[in-house]
């Protein structure tokens, strides 16, 4: 999306979710159709600070670019004007959320949120208008609506079934908050997990799915990834490293993944470590 989009609004819309209705805007966006959700509504919903949340969409590079501003009805029946992210980018907002941010009796409304809010948003245009599949905003990646909603679903699976892997209850990014007393013992997990990876895999069918302990061994790995990315870059990189196993091996889970991808899987999750590390012992000594 352009700095200064030309936005035409084309349909506004309540659209019953649970017990809340949630305003989504049909929009078209120098000349695409895209589904606009503005961003307020949906904190007061949630309980959230709306200045908190704008501050941070600010603060991000790509929800910031994405974010454009529309005129349209707020709860009171007045037009005003609002801040709208893309629905593809709905997501990445919602997973950026702290917990510590959501009042402990929204915290079941939010995990409801992140799993379904999309599916219900984009469904109450499309059941009676034929809308065509617009493309990203972010054209390089050639994916199409459906596609980000693909991805958008794996990334919850995943960021779900890290949580279970791991035996805790708190958002993933909760977890990159402890990176620091855990990201010593990462290297040694790490070798330890392939030494393990041959003598598993001679046992197994190569198509079949890999067991509970290989998908436990795969959220490891991830984990020590995920806190070496955030200790680096000052922010959550789970989701990141959800979206790239989903593009480079079509998995929304891990128990999805074959046995015939696994080593392949550990080891660009490996590369993927020792490049983050080999480039954060650099700054390190570059700042020295």
């Amino acid at each position: 999306m352009s700095d200064t989009p030309q936005v035409e609004i084309i349909e506004e819309r309540w659209v019953d979710f649970y017990d809340d209705t949630v305003l989504a805007v049909l929009a078209r966006i120098d000349g695409a159709l895209t589904i606009l959700v503005p961003v307020r509504p949906v904190c007061d919903v949630l309980g959230v600070d709306w200045n908190g949340q704008y501050q941070r969409i600010r603060r991000d590079d790509v929800l910031r670019s994405t974010m454009c501003e529309i005129h349209t009805v707020a709860r009171d029946g007045k037009r005003r004007k609002m801040a709208a992210l893309p629905l593809e980018y709905l997501h990445g907002w919602l997973f950026g959320m702290s917990e510590s941010q959501v009042k402990e009796e929204y915290r079941e409304k939010i995990t409801l949120y992140r799993r379904e809010c999309f599916r219900a948003l984009s469904a109450a245009f499309q059941a009676d208008r034929a809308l065509p599949a617009p493309t990203s905003p972010t054209a390089e990646s050639g994916m199409t609506l459906a596609q980000i909603a693909d991805l958008g679903r794996a990334v919850t699976q995943m960021a779900e079934q890290q949580m279970a892997l791991e035996g805790r209850v708190e958002e993933t990014h909760d977890l990159a908050a402890h990176a620091h007393q855990r990201l010593d013992r990462a290297a040694d997990v790490i070798k330890a997990l392939q030494r393990r990876v041959g003598t598993v895999e001679d046992k197994l069918h190569p198509h079949a799915y890999i067991t509970d302990q290989q998908a436990a061994n795969v959220a490891n790995v991830v984990k020590a990834l995920a806190e070496m990315l955030t200790r680096q870059q000052g922010k959550n990189q789970y989701q990141g490293v959800f979206a790239e196993l989903h593009r480079r091996f079509g998995v929304a889970s891990y128990k999805h993944i074959r046995q015939e991808q696994y080593s392949a899987v550990l080891k660009f999750l490996d590369d993927w470590y020792d490049a983050a590390k080999a480039g954060h012992q650099q700054q390190q000594g570059t700042n020295v």
